[in-house]
């Protein structure tokens, strides 16, 4: 009879865990508000800034779900912009995700020469996020990949004209940062669930003189103190009720062979193979929507613009025609 009620309950537990695919978006903010680069805002000192470039890799993604299990995200390493910022994580046997543990930056292991997955740049497809960028996340096999960059003018003379431009490029083994942080993911359909995070760019700059940094490219002094705002600000953050709404954020993903969008206005998506023909060029008609490519496999650029000519994504994928 006991041997009969264990089966029971290995069955039952085998019921309530499904395969789910699992995608990570971290939509990035500036007070609130979705963030864009070449925009006015202005910092928690009253300084108004304009950014032209805003990346950061996240590294190490662990899910966990179920009373505490964890899973190890298969992928290891994401590269995210203003323009890039969802990411498929894989499908995994999850019922209900409970935390999400990442690194901010790039592992070690896969940082510099020491690093004991590390390899020469130039032998990753293009396609990996440690692969070369524009712009540039690599400052040498010596000291290894930058594992955020911010660049853009911040007003020097309270005109709130941004007219300074300052760089902060961090990089340095021991810039890394651990977030650890209790999530509620959308269960968007049965198979599907979403976590939807805020990077609140405002808090990851706190305390940072942007009018009179010049350029620093290095892993001391200010760009210590800006990767250690990660875990001194609330520069992750993740909306209260998040399990009830999805991200009202324009976004884009691509996967395999399929594009999906969210939230874009009228816009028109462009695929152009590596030679620089234009495969296709279509409006699409609907807010959100999934179109299935159809594309055979190799490497495509996929370009969305809105009607206005704003890009939207720009980026080098990967099609799998299964």
């Amino acid at each position: 009879m006991k041997s009969r009620l264990i089966a029971l309950l290995v069955l039952i537990s085998s019921f309530g865990f499904s395969q789910k695919d699992i995608f990570l978006h971290i939509n990035p903010t500036f007070n609130s508000v979705n963030f864009n680069l070449n925009t006015n805002y202005t910092g928690l000192d009253g300084k108004v800034i304009n950014l032209d470039h805003f990346n950061y890799y996240i590294s190490d993604v662990v899910l966990t779900h179920d009373g505490g299990i964890q899973t190890a995200v298969v992928d290891p390493v994401f590269l995210f912009t203003p323009l890039d910022f969802g990411f498929y994580l894989g499908s995994y046997n999850i019922q209900q995700i409970e935390q999400l543990n990442f690194l901010v930056g790039v592992s070690s292991r896969y940082n510099t020469q020491s690093g004991s997955e590390a390899v020469d740049i130039s032998t990753y497809p293009a396609t990996n996020p440690l692969s070369f960028q524009t712009p540039s996340m690599y400052w040498g096999w010596q000291f290894g990949y930058m594992h955020m960059i911010v660049g853009g003018n911040a007003d020097s003379n309270n005109d709130q004209i941004p007219d300074a431009y300052f760089e902060m490029h961090n990089l340095g083994d021991h810039n890394q940062r651990v977030v650890q942080m209790p999530v509620v993911p959308t269960n968007t359909t049965a198979t599907q669930a979403d976590i939807y995070l805020q990077c609140n760019i405002e808090q990851w700059l706190r305390n940072m003189p942007l009018a009179t940094v010049g350029v620093l490219h290095d892993q001391i002094g200010l760009n210590d103190s800006i990767m250690a705002n990660v875990n001194q600000f609330p520069v992750f953050t993740q909306p209260l009720n998040a399990g009830l709404m999805e991200n009202s954020a324009p976004e884009v993903l691509v996967y395999e062979n399929v594009v999906s969008w969210k939230n874009l206005e009228a816009s028109n998506l462009k695929i152009i193979d590596m030679s620089g023909r234009i495969i296709s060029n279509d409006k699409l008609l609907e807010s959100s929507g999934n179109l299935s490519l159809g594309l055979n496999t190799g490497l495509y650029w996929i370009q969305i613009y809105l009607d206005n000519g704003t890009p939207i994504l720009s980026k080098k994928c990967l099609i799998v025609n299964p």
